[in-house]
């Protein structure tokens, strides 16, 4: 019996990208798990029903330096429990997307001699895979750009290429005299893009289809005819389907989402003060292509936005050939496997 072990987690950008994985890993491997934390991977990887394992986690505090004291202990509680965990499941393989969620499993994995592939989705990559790619069999990026790894994309789940969209236009009631625009913060919603929303609703409900996906803290209170606002979608491939167009943050398994299934697109990028600056950096590498269009936060407003919305409808896309990344990483982790 081959097993392979996913881990990762903190954000769904942590999770999701391993998740898409699964149907493909199936070909190889009789038994896949996740390693994670107690945050929102619990919840994501429960819907993809495979066996979840938790271990105790700490987050690097960029800001509230002092609260990173606890990180050695806490971090030397989390390897052992892994340890144990890793022990009874005897994987062949470890596929790390990152996150603070992910150094347990990693740690634990290296000390047990279980190889460890590495992915980055982000155009510069994070603390926690900097520090897993140095002793990692593989460390593998989304980005050409990218340092310190083979370049083999970002994995995009397979079941967002079969959206439906008149499913979505009777699911909704939207009007067919008009384009559809999905607006989404990401699975935790954007304050930012909420209020610009809200601000400008008349105006944008007067030209467009409106899908919001505002997080848990939107104002469900605002109603408008054109508009749908929800707090989190699971038919999200449907919703992809029926848009003309897609607001978004710059996480990148977002942009990659996008670029696969040839949406035209304005993006937001969370701004550095907010972030390490790594949704910056993805969208620019974008724009570059000729991918997105980019307006920067503090520059968002009703009327800024609705000029970008304009000139990405307008916008030719450049053809783009599909990069299979489900298949090439799960490719990777079969053959090292098997050594």
């Amino acid at each position: 019996m081959s097993t392979a072990v996913l881990t990762g987690g903190g954000t769904a950008g942590h999770v999701t990208p391993a998740l898409s994985l699964i149907p493909e890993l199936r070909k190889h491997f009789t038994e896949i798990v996740f390693i994670g934390g107690n945050g929102m991977e619990k919840e994501l990887v429960k819907q993809a029903n495979i066996p979840f394992y938790s271990t105790d986690t700490v987050k690097l505090h960029r800001k509230k330096i002092w609260k990173n004291f606890k990180i050695p202990f806490v971090l030397a509680k989390g390897i052992s429990e892994a340890t144990k965990i890793l022990k009874t499941l005897s994987p062949d393989v470890v596929f790390s997307k990152g996150g603070y969620a992910s150094l347990p499993t990693c740690f634990a994995a290296k000390k047990l001699g279980i190889p460890i592939v590495v992915h980055e989705s982000d155009y510069t990559m994070g603390v926690a895979n900097k520090i897993v790619s140095r002793f990692a069999a593989k460390t593998i990026t989304s980005f050409p750009e990218t340092k310190g790894g083979e370049c083999l994309g970002n994995p995009v789940r397979k079941e967002l290429f079969c959206g439906n969209s008149q499913r979505a236009k009777e699911k909704y009631g939207l009007s067919p005299n008009k384009k559809t625009i999905l607006i989404t913060g990401g699975s935790l919603g954007a304050l930012a893009l909420n209020e610009v929303v809200y601000r400008g609703l008349e105006k944008l409900t007067s030209l467009y289809n409106i899908i919001h996906i505002s997080g848990k803290k939107g104002n469900f209170n605002i109603k408008s005819d054109n508009y749908i606002q929800l707090p989190f979608a699971y038919d999200m491939a449907d919703l992809y389907a029926v848009s003309d167009c897609v607001v978004a943050r710059g996480g990148a398994n977002t942009l990659a989402e996008i670029a696969a299934l040839e949406k035209k697109a304005v993006i937001v990028p969370l701004p550095k003060g907010n972030s390490r600056g790594d949704q910056e950096d993805n969208a620019r590498s974008y724009e570059k292509k000729g991918l997105v269009e980019v307006l920067p936060q503090e520059e968002l407003f009703v009327e800024s936005l609705l000029a970008k919305i304009a000139l990405a409808l307008n916008k030719k896309l450049p053809p783009r050939e599909f990069e299979d990344a489900v298949s090439k990483i799960s490719e990777v982790l079969a053959n090292l496997a098997k050594k």
